[in-house]
């Protein structure tokens, strides 16, 4: 199973350390390619991955295979530039670029990686665990190429981490940020470092800082500190979940909590919506509309799979749960449902209060059998009265409880024995109600 079907990957500081104008999209396709093909890479020099499947992980909808094209061509004229921060003293320096070849045909999208590269990639002397889902949240390409700089060093035992300080200059180079633009540092800084920051804080479980170093009176370093936020459930969450373990274990999460992820949502807002239930709707919602709020949940992640040109579904989801977003097509299926439901209470209501009725019938007619001599003499129907004459008598044709029975029940439900049954018929009416209100 490629990795492309899993939310974590295994990226090694090589790919990470880019150097280059790539844009936001091609960084984020490039970890789409390189995650796809993680498990590959020591045996095989073509990968395979279908546009329909690339496109879906990078998370838009595009039929522009020329768009795409122009992508995959960029990444092969985009450099990557390993060890660039000496971060693995073991490590020689290497150069390539970031894909070798790309190739599409009929829906396939074939494509290798240098070979220097490509054995880097997977043995990484140094590594760090990224995660797919959470690059197509960032909307700042300068947010996403710092957040995985900063994971790069991050140390899971310590909870925190730090890169080295990093030359002004090499910061522009791995930022995309060419010299002639935003020359001054406050500039850069401004458009640049604080938005990239503040994206990263709100939509990750960590926290960024950066630290400035100057020569003479010049910024010349910048050093980033990372470190992970405590997770209260107590708190109202709105940031991606951590990103301890290369394959997060999502089994171990409830049914309706999995399900959230897998549609988006992160993590720790799936698991706080699985624990609230309806206590996180803020809307008025008629409960008795759903069979639970599962059924509740499902028809929200069903609004986001139709929904066009929601860039954070997982916002969405979270946005129509709280505010009670309704789909027509599904409301219709609801109310198909809650209506064959109710046909069914009602013909099981039927039935029980019929048998009800018959057994009060049959203790009527043993405690009075003349009952049944009178009930004979009201039967209209020629063809019951012909069924008669194949019985020795009319108590063996009533204990047969065929036509005759049916019959002779009608007509003592009717005139005979109204105030017996009384009280079953007011009890059904109360039930039939009930169901029909309900």
């Amino acid at each position: 199973m490629h990795l492309l079907q899993r939310d974590e990957f295994i990226k090694a500081s090589p790919a990470i350390q880019i150097q280059g104008n790539i844009t936001h999209l091609q960084r984020r396709a490039w970890n789409v390619l390189l995650a796809n093909a993680y498990e590959e890479l020591p045996n095989k020099e073509m990968h395979r991955v279908s546009v329909a499947e690339l496109s879906e992980k990078l998370g838009f909808n595009s039929r522009n295979q020329e768009h795409l094209k122009d992508m995959l061509k960029a990444l092969t004229e985009c450099i990557v530039e390993w060890n660039t921060l000496g971060k693995d003293k073991n490590q020689v320096w290497g150069v390539a670029s970031l894909l070798a070849s790309a190739e599409i045909e009929k829906g396939i999208c074939t494509y290798a990686f240098a070979p220097h590269l490509r054995l880097k990639l997977y043995n990484p002397r140094v590594y760090a665990k990224l995660n797919l889902r959470l690059q197509n949240r960032f909307s700042d390409r300068h947010a996403l190429i710092l957040w995985e700089l900063c994971f790069d060093y991050f140390d899971s035992a310590r909870d925190q981490g730090e890169t080295p300080f990093i030359p002004l200059e090499k910061f522009r180079e791995l930022m995309g940020v060419d010299g002639d633009v935003y020359p001054a540092y406050k500039t850069l800084n401004q458009c640049v470092i604080k938005p990239a920051l503040k994206e990263i804080n709100a939509l990750t479980n960590f926290f960024v800082e950066v630290e400035q170093k100057r020569e003479g009176r010049k910024i010349a370093f910048l050093k980033f500190k990372i470190s992970r936020l405590k997770e209260l459930l107590s708190v109202e969450p709105s940031v991606e979940p951590t990103q301890e373990s290369l394959f997060p274990d999502i089994e171990e999460l409830p049914a309706l909590a999995n399900a959230l992820v897998q549609a988006g949502v992160a993590r720790r807002e799936a698991v706080s919506i699985a624990h609230q239930e309806w206590k996180a709707v803020d809307a008025e919602v008629s409960m008795e509309a759903y069979q639970d709020f599962e059924a509740y949940v499902q028809e929200k992640i069903g609004l986001a799979k139709q929904a066009t040109g929601v860039k954070n579904i997982g916002g969405f989801i979270i946005q129509a749960i709280r505010e009670n977003y309704q789909d027509p097509a599904f409301q219709a299926q609801l109310a198909e449902r809650k209506q064959k439901e109710q046909d069914g209470m009602l013909d099981a209501l039927e039935s029980e209060t019929v048998e009800k009725r018959n057994a009060l019938l049959r203790q009527a007619v043993r405690t009075d059998p003349e009952l049944l001599v009178a009930a004979v003499e009201k039967i209209g129907s020629h063809i019951v009265r012909k069924r008669l004459e194949d019985y020795a008598s009319l108590e063996e044709a009533y204990r047969d409880g065929g036509m005759v029975a049916a019959e002779l029940n009608a007509i003592l439900a009717e005139e005979f024995c109204v105030e017996l049954l009384a009280p079953v018929y007011e009890a059904y009416e109360a039930e039939k109600a009930r169901i029909l209100n309900s």
